[in-house]
């Protein structure tokens, strides 16, 4: 594996028991048993503290907040990621159309280099609608099993689950995503001081339950494929082995749309975006501190 995928390590392996209550879903339209919060101020905010509370809208239908928390080794070093993404949900029935944007990217350090995207770099990653995912309920206690996420960093396929990820930066599918006159995107080291140029693949499927109406705890199963076109300094161009550490690998999400009681996350009532959800990152979840013991 190249250097650049341990900040993406994904896999995910606890699924924490909270306790919740909702109504049941029944036979009818899931739109016409949508629920909105009423404790909504006039300003778009809400007076509900916890992120996940509420009595639940029905439906999953609506706009979630995920974080990622995923586990690597490499060279027997374990590397904690946080990514953070804005999740909207089309549900018809129980079948569910994902669409994500990329928000965040926080990894601890590995031999004293921690990899650093810009806003511009995240903007640029794409997850095209590959398929569907699924619910075998809309409250409590119901299944979760999510589309097929596919990140597209740097690179345009035509198939974009199973295309080869381009090795020549002069393909045609590479492309300067973040504009800076490079190929693919750039990933800034920070210990080594210097810029990776790559192309990158990742894949992920997410798989859990609702542990309350508006909060969506579980597991997941990850593939990465990098590429590196260059970088400013050799230490950059280094690809060590990463490996996938899925049982110390987590992910959470909550609704952030103001329906059934959530959280809004909306600052002016419109299309939440990620400056919208930036305050609920430290909230989500507590990232933990690197064990290497996870990695022996």
């Amino acid at each position: 594996m190249d250097a650049t995928r341990y900040i993406f390590a994904a896999s995910l392996g606890v699924l924490l028991a909270v306790a919740g209550c909702g109504f049941e879903a029944g036979p009818s339209a899931f739109d016409d048993q949508r629920v909105d919060n009423e404790d909504n101020n006039d300003n778009g905010g809400s007076t509900v503290d916890e992120l996940g509370a509420g009595q639940g809208a029905g439906t999953v239908d609506g706009t979630w907040l995920k974080v990622h928390i995923a586990s690597s080794c490499v060279f027997d070093q374990e590397q904690v990621s946080a990514t953070y993404l804005i999740v909207d949900i089309d549900a018809d029935g129980t079948t569910l159309t994902e669409h994500r944007t990329l928000c965040e990217l926080d990894a601890s350090p590995v031999l004293g280099n921690r990899p650093v995207a810009s806003s511009d770099t995240l903007a640029t990653v794409e997850y095209p609608v590959i398929d569907q995912g699924m619910v075998s309920s809309h409250t409590t206690g119901g299944g979760y099993s999510s589309s097929t996420a596919v990140g597209l960093w740097g690179i345009n396929l035509d198939d974009p689950l199973t295309d080869p990820v381009p090795t020549d930066a002069d393909d045609d599918r590479v492309v300067d995503a973040d504009g800076d006159g490079n190929p693919g995107v750039t990933m800034y080291l920070d210990g080594a001081g210097c810029d990776r140029y790559m192309g990158q693949r990742q894949v992920v499927r997410f798989s859990g339950a609702l542990e309350a109406p508006n909060d969506i705890r579980g597991a997941s199963v990850r593939t990465t494929d990098t590429v590196v076109y260059g970088g400013t300094a050799t230490s950059c161009e280094m690809a060590p082995d990463v490996i996938s550490n899925d049982a110390h690998s987590f992910f959470r999400m909550v609704r952030v749309d103001g329906l059934g009681g959530a959280v809004d996350a909306s600052a002016d009532g419109g299309e939440i975006r990620c400056e919208d959800v930036e305050p609920f990152f430290d909230d989500i979840w507590e990232v933990r501190e690197p064990d290497d013991d996870h990695c022996q």
